[in-house]
Parts: structure tokens; C-alpha cells; sequence
């Protein structure tokens, strides 16, 4: 089994996915060759908690330009998770 840090880069922290926490949903940056499988057993060992769905969205590169220099960004892949119950925030 791969480790769980190689399959999840990072929590997503945007206005999406705030509203998105409410319905126990979290977002998360994956690594472009990850499974929804193997993104499934990541987030149920990181967050102690069962995943009822996963879904996938994969964001291809784009063409960046600064002034005369042309390059592209690197492709990436989000995962939405949803949850089966919901994770107490320690405040």
C-alpha cells in the first residue's frame, strides 16, 4: 500500500469547499495517478473516519504566459469525500 501522504498533497481550503464541510464534505488536492480506491483507504486512515463516496476531478495544464516567457501549469486532480459521519473540529 502506498503512503498516505504520496496519494493526499492537501486539504483545499476555499469558499467551495467551506460550504461544502457543512454537507461533510472535504476536499482534498490527490495525486494524479491515485485510484478513488487508494484515495478511500488515505483519507479513512488520516481522518479516523468511514467515506461513504469519492468522487474525482481531474484539472488538466494550462498555458501560462509572464511577459515573453510561455510555460504550463502541472496537471492536477481533486477529490471530493464525502463522509458517513460527521468530524468534531477541535475548537
Amino acid at each position: 500500500m502506498t503512503k498516505i501522504f504520496e496519494v493526499i498533497r492537501k486539504p483545499l481550503l476555499t469558499e467551495k469547499g467551506q460550504i461544502l464541510r457543512e454537507k461533510n464534505i472535504q476536499v482534498f488536492e490527490v495525486a494524479t495517478w491515485a485510484s478513488k480506491h487508494q484515495i478511500r483507504e488515505a483519507v479513512e486512515l488520516l481522518l479516523q473516519s468511514k467515506v461513504k463516496s469519492v468522487r474525482t476531478v481531474r484539472i488538466p495544464s494550462r498555458t501560462k504566459r509572464l511577459g515573453r516567457f510561455v510555460g504550463t501549469s502541472s496537471p492536477r486532480k481533486k477529490a471530493y469525500v464525502e463522509l458517513v459521519e460527521a468530524i468534531s473540529s477541535a475548537e
